[in-house]
């Protein structure tokens, strides 16, 4: 028997082998085996990218089969797919992509792309709602129901760009001007579909718009950036500095880094904006300037040591490598971090989705027409930008439904609006968008490298 054979073996028994020692239900061991199998296995995306696909299709499919072990009653995994402690990990995860995405990228570069953010964020909410209200209520549900048509159209008008910024992570384009919009974008489109569902779940629960609900938002949404922006922009320096006065190694960088990163999360999460433009927001704030003070590894300081003898090449050489350092430095220390948590989210949006329950033809077709109208929707968001940047990119880029989806479709579905048939269609576009735009975007990304190297 060969020893992948086996690996496969033991990890598809263990669940089962778990659950027979504990009939009565969840126990921490068996959290602590399912994060293991969920980090171990998503570890395994290699295989993924050995075929030409971003290894956060594997996650997502690693997730899909967890689901189907859950569907059967396989081990545990039915009491793991909704399991509170998993999910929080899995916020954890997606928190901390985007604070590294953040520590990665500069206001200077967002302010640059803020006008093309604007029309692609403004297009990408607009036209999906239309269409979604219109084209889908009206015309393929034949639906007059309003607050059904507005509510399906604020759910195709959200966008989660996680697994975007993901693909681009791992292309290593983040600072393509085109992913910087898509960067842009997501911030601003985050707040109009936080308006747009306060609005729509205002008029469904009172049976009127209430725009009591639509102004409070917009304040909230105002504060975090003034406080974000100024305040808080204005205060971290300073804290900065103290903490490293008492130590200034790299553990304690580490724990500014983290301690600051969930700070901003909750600040976001505490106005109902979603954690991780939070995370986002603080990355943003944090620059490399404020750890001037902090100690710097063996390595760098060896290498400042040693001038190459004043040759150019040498000296040219060693501003290279310490201009990548210094780029690079804050976002390092967070990998290893991310490289735990990060796959544990996308393998559990991809156990949110069960294809064993959606055997339905009338409820794929309406998933598959739903799918089709919601990537059409974003993908024509970035119609307007100038012909130097790629459009596809953009578009495709906003594609994603993710968590911010299901939230809108668990809203619909809490209050009533969604059937469980329609439910369980728009579950089949938001995994439809999670599994269409890795591979979309690889493709286009990999065609623009190779023009570009030509």
């Amino acid at each position: 028997m060969s020893k992948k054979i086996l690996a496969l073996m033991i990890v598809t028994l263990l669940p089962g082998i778990s659950a027979a020692n504990d009939g009565a239900g969840i126990s921490h061991n068996d959290i602590f085996l399912a994060l293991s199998l969920i980090i171990g296995g998503a570890s395994l995306s290699w295989a993924i990218r050995k075929v030409g696909l971003p290894s956060v299709v594997g996650e997502l499919g690693l997730g899909i089969v967890f689901a189907t072990f859950a569907h059967f009653q396989w081990g545990f995994w039915q009491l793991l797919v909704n399991n509170e402690v998993i999910a929080f990990f899995a916020e954890i995860g997606s928190i901390l992509l985007l604070f590294e995405i953040g520590l990665e990228s500069t206001f200077s570069d967002l302010l640059k792309v803020g006008k093309y953010g604007s029309v692609t964020a403004i297009i990408g909410v607009l036209l999906p709602f239309v269409l979604g209200y219109w084209l889908l209520g009206y015309g393929l549900l034949s639906s007059n129901d309003t607050q059904l048509n507005l509510f399906l159209g604020a759910t195709l008008a959200a966008t989660s760009t996680g697994i975007s910024v993901r693909v681009f992570k791992d292309m290593g384009i983040i600072r393509n001007l085109a992913c910087q919009i898509v960067l842009a974008a997501s911030i601003i489109d985050d707040i109009l579909g936080l308006i747009i569902l306060a609005f729509v779940s205002g008029l469904v629960s009172s049976g009127s718009g209430n725009f009591a609900i639509i102004g409070n938002v917009l304040f909230n949404v105002a504060l975090f950036f003034i406080l974000a922006l100024t305040l808080v922009r204005k205060i971290m320096p300073f804290i900065i500095r103290q903490i490293l006065h008492i130590s200034n190694d790299e553990p304690m960088v580490l724990a500014i880094l983290i301690s600051f990163c969930f700070f901003g999360a909750w600040l976001a999460s505490l106005i109902g904006l979603a954690p991780i433009i939070g995370a986002f927001v603080a990355g943003l704030i944090i620059d490399e300037v404020m750890f001037k003070s902090s100690q710097h590894p063996y390595w760098y300081n060896r290498l400042m040591e040693f001038n190459g003898n004043g040759d150019a090449q040498y000296l040219q050489m060693r501003t290279e490598i310490v201009d990548h350092y210094y780029h690079e430095r804050l976002s390092n220390l967070i990998k290893p971090l991310n490289h735990a948590f990060v796959p544990i989210f996308f393998v559990y949006a991809g156990m949110q989705v069960d294809i064993m329950a959606v055997a339905d033809w009338k409820i794929i077709l309406y998933g598959v027409v739903i799918s089709i109208v919601a990537i059409v929707g974003k993908v024509a968001s970035g119609v307007f930008l100038p012909k130097s940047i790629n459009r596809w990119i953009v578009g495709f880029g906003m594609v994603p439904r993710g968590e911010i989806g299901l939230i809108f479709a668990l809203t619909g579905r809490e209050l009533g609006v969604f059937s469980q048939d329609l439910f369980t269609a728009i579950l089949l576009m938001v995994i439809a968008t999670s599994l269409v735009t890795p591979i979309a975007l690889q493709k286009i990304i990999k065609r623009e490298l190779c023009t570009h190297h030509t």
